[in-house]
């Protein structure tokens, strides 16, 4: 078994997405653990109801999934400027 963490903030729809492809294409037995920075669009609540395993950190902590999605911008090279 393996584990997949996902990092979320703020972007529910995206994170049911990548959730149910996981469960639905996934071969191999794993867990998904979501780590979720303080956000106010449901997405506690939806990991919580789904049984799914969180990590949260507090608002002033957002260095993971800013970090994602900087890595993940059209032209940018893997970081922030």
């Amino acid at each position: 078994m393996f584990s997949i963490v996902i990092p979320s903030w703020n972007n529910l729809a995206y994170l049911k997405l990548c959730v149910e492809s996981l469960k639905k294409h996934s071969k191999y037995e794993h867990e998904i653990l979501v780590h979720l920075n303080d956000g106010s669009d449901g997405s506690l609540e939806w990991v919580k109801a789904e049984g799914i395993s969180t990590r949260s950190l507090p608002r002033t902590s957002v260095s993971v999934c800013l970090s994602t999605i900087c890595w993940h911008r059209p032209g940018m090279t893997g970081y922030c400027s």
